[in-house]
């Protein structure tokens, strides 16, 4: 899921791609027969267009059913959901097919159907033509990064997790819905290809900006991909709902402060661009290992870490204009930590 493959199929569609609608979700409720207390307790939240909300928070305390409510794959026993201004409620089923992309976990392909197949369902169910199912299949399985020569006529059986993934993603774009909900759509991988499906997917966004209501119990993965997060207690009641930025810095109580955990200055380096620490002599070329000015720091962080490296290049413009140092980052985060206690 690189920029060069989204400019790449970007350039060879007729069509520009569909942004996001907002949605909003006015006093939402469920409750479920035989229980004293609501799964989910009037939500009142307004999701930007365009923009990744994550709903983070401890099992059971209504995430998925929120999100699925949004959809109306459950039936919400009181409330409203508004997308674009419009009730859903309003909306006949093949609408909403249009209007709403869905990636799970477990990822849903059907076994039996080639990856073009299961690309194309939502298409088929709504009536396109064979030409523009083939073209549109072609285009996001290059978008995710999959040849489509090579993976077209492939089965699941014949990926691993990782591709399983990229095709369900593939999938939930292909009828080019303004809103996605993705329900731990990356929980079922190993960690490794976890992480570069969450860069590669937030580099996605940054071209298709759709609205994004993603579902996570991972905070750390709520603070790499979301514009925003909500971060929910038992009875979907949001405890807090703000910025990742906001919400490392300004907890609103011990609950949201016990789900950040310890390191709330390591994980503001996500916010905090290479470019904010102070650059040291280059150490050389840049090699095969580099950082960009725009690169966060957790990221420099990360990839000297897991290279066994003092230092990084830092390449701008396609130059080295210095290095940045696991030292250097340390002591920002010496500060960060120090600035907190006061």
């Amino acid at each position: 899921m690189s920029e060069q493959t989204i400019e790449k199929s970007s350039s060879g569609s007729s069509a520009e791609s569909t942004h996001g609608v907002p949605i909003s979700l006015k006093k939402l409720t469920k409750r479920y027969p035989g229980t004293e207390k609501a799964a989910v307790d009037a939500v009142d939240m307004e999701i930007p267009a365009g923009e990744i909300v994550v709903f983070v928070g401890p099992s059971g305390c209504g995430k998925t059913t929120t999100m699925r409510m949004i959809n109306r794959m459950i039936a919400p026993s009181d409330g409203v959901v508004e997308i674009d201004g419009e009730d859903v409620a309003s909306l006949n089923d093949t609408t909403l097919r249009r209007r709403i992309g869905y990636v799970i976990q477990q990822i849903g392909l059907i076994p039996h159907l080639t990856i073009a197949s299961n690309v194309a369902l939502v298409p088929k169910l709504l009536g396109w033509d064979k030409k523009r199912i083939a073209k549109r299949v072609d285009e996001m399985l290059t978008v995710v990064g999959l040849d489509p020569e090579q993976y077209r006529d492939r089965y699941p059986r014949q990926l691993s997790g990782g591709q399983q993934q990229r095709v369900g993603v593939a999938r939930a774009l292909a009828a080019d819905p303004p809103i996605m909900l993705m329900d731990e759509p990356f929980g079922a991988v190993d960690p490794i290809t976890r992480g570069r499906l969450q860069e590669e997917f937030r580099t996605l966004q940054k071209t298709l900006k759709k609205t994004i209501v993603f579902v996570t119990h991972d905070f750390d993965e709520a603070l790499k991909l979301g514009d925003r997060i909500a971060v929910l207690r038992e009875g979907s009641q949001i405890a807090q709902y703000d910025t990742p930025e906001n919400i490392l810095a300004n907890p609103a109580d011990d609950f949201v402060s016990g789900f950040i955990g310890e390191g709330a200055a390591l994980k503001r380096l996500y916010f905090e661009p290479v470019s904010s620490v102070p650059l040291e002599p280059a150490t050389g070329a840049a090699g095969d290992v580099s950082v960009t000015p725009e690169d966060n720091l957790h990221h420099a962080l990360d990839t000297m870490v897991g290279k066994g490296l003092d230092s990084i290049p830092v390449v701008d413009g396609g130059r080295v204009t210095g290095s940045v140092s696991v030292q250097s980052i340390l002591a920002r985060v010496g500060r960060s930590e120090a600035g907190q206690a006061r």
